[in-house]
């Protein structure tokens, strides 16, 4: 599996795009990332976005359309793809694939040669999520390279970040993590610094 990526927009969020046997798989398909997947990208399945933030998001439906494919994104999080809530200007999509039910569900699927897994960690959004395709993760905004997503946006919810902080800790094994924005880590790595932010968190829910 080969994993290509581009810093994209004005907040040079992450667009991947994931190749195996000669088809592919785009990962949030936000701003300004549009020519950059045409470019590259020839023979794609679908998209996932891994939340509904205008940045990771813009481009999604136009490249939906272009390519006449699918779109997945977690149920909680739909609404950002059929409005521009943000009123930042990108093509809405009410045909997404809303994936997810229960709060902190997991959802496993396959679609030809890639597994696929939407792990629900809302917070930074209510349907935010990490999105393991085959042995690694994209961890959108929920986990950075030795920080997590923020919780102080429209939408977002510091108990849930919370609640997900605790639900992460109990993952197994090790993964290499490619974030939304920055450089990639490893699950292990960020593991170690979970109790850091929950205790944080903790503290502020008190005030």
């Amino acid at each position: 599996m080969k994993i290509l990526l581009k810093p994209c927009g004005n907040y040079q969020t992450n667009c991947y795009v994931i190749s195996k046997n000669g088809r592919e798989i785009i990962i949030d398909a936000g701003q300004n990332s549009f020519n950059y997947v045409c470019e590259i990208s020839h023979a794609p399945l679908t998209i996932l976005n891994t939340h509904g933030h205008f940045d990771h998001i813009f481009d999604c439906a136009r490249l939906k359309n272009f390519f006449n494919i699918s779109a997945h994104i977690h149920n909680n999080d739909a609404f950002m793809l059929k409005n521009d809530v943000w009123g930042a200007g990108y093509e809405t999509t009410d045909e997404a694939i809303c994936v997810g039910g229960a709060k902190f569900e997991d959802v496993k699927f396959n679609i030809e040669d890639f597994e696929i897994e939407f792990m629900h960690f809302p917070g930074h959004t209510p349907g935010c999520c990490m999105v393991r395709v085959d042995d690694v993760i994209f961890s959108g905004d929920f986990l950075f390279r030795g920080s997590i997503g923020r919780y102080d946006f429209p939408f977002s919810n510091a108990e849930d970040m919370h609640q997900s902080l605790l639900k992460c800790k109990n993952l197994q094994g090790d993964f290499i993590l490619y974030p939304g924005h920055g450089d990639k880590t490893t699950l292990k790595a960020e593991l170690a610094n979970l109790d850091f932010w929950i205790n944080m968190i903790g503290r502020e829910m008190r005030f």
